[in-house]
């Protein structure tokens, strides 16, 4: 007799499973909430020979973003890590030439990741509410494409608030003064 628990985990994965037959169909994977601690590599064999456009892998429990992830599913668009528990990206994340937005809100983030300045084509890079206090506006601004950064409930410093105002791209944060977009053209 199955107990619960084993119940449970059978229906998690058939879960899962009807979620990667819909990624192959709609080119979109959705594993959010799936209390997931890691990419099962079974993910990226069942997804092999299929373009996927969107990830969303947020409300988990990963800690690091397996580099299997941006070799596998090089071809994405949009990538949403958000309320995981990720502090580092892979240098990986770099071949993914595609990505025009990537959502790491909610994470354990003290920096934007190095690789995160080697997305060349990212539109819109969402960062609210991490531990980020400083921020490199320099290698922001040399990301040609960029158009929106949300870094909302993040500390940072009045020295990179005002930086950040000073750049060509809409930058989100709250803050007393200013409770919408705040751009500098």
């Amino acid at each position: 007799m199955a107990t619960e628990v084993q119940r449970k985990a059978a229906s998690e994965v058939a879960e899962i499973s009807r979620r990667l037959q819909t990624a192959k169909e709609n080119g979109a994977l959705d594993l959010s909430g799936c209390g997931l601690m890691k990419v099962p590599d079974a993910v990226y064999m069942v997804l092999r020979g299929t373009t996927i456009q969107t990830c969303n892998l947020s409300q988990n429990q990963l800690q690091k973003v397996p580099p299997k992830l941006p070799v596998n599913l090089n071809q994405l668009q949009e990538l949403n890590l958000s309320k995981n528990s990720i502090s580092e990206l892979p240098e990986k994340m770099a071949g993914m030439s595609e990505l025009k937005v990537l959502d790491l809100s909610m994470n354990r983030l003290s920096v934007v990741p190095p690789v995160v300045y080697q997305c060349g084509n990212l539109l819109v890079l969402k960062m609210s509410r991490n531990a980020i206090s400083e921020i490199d506006v320099d290698k922001l601004v040399k990301m040609q494409s960029l158009q929106e950064v949300d870094l909302c409930g993040n500390p940072l410093s009045p020295v990179g608030k005002n930086s950040l105002l000073e750049t060509r791209f809409n930058v989100l944060f709250d803050d007393i003064e200013s409770e919408e977009s705040m751009s500098v053209d």
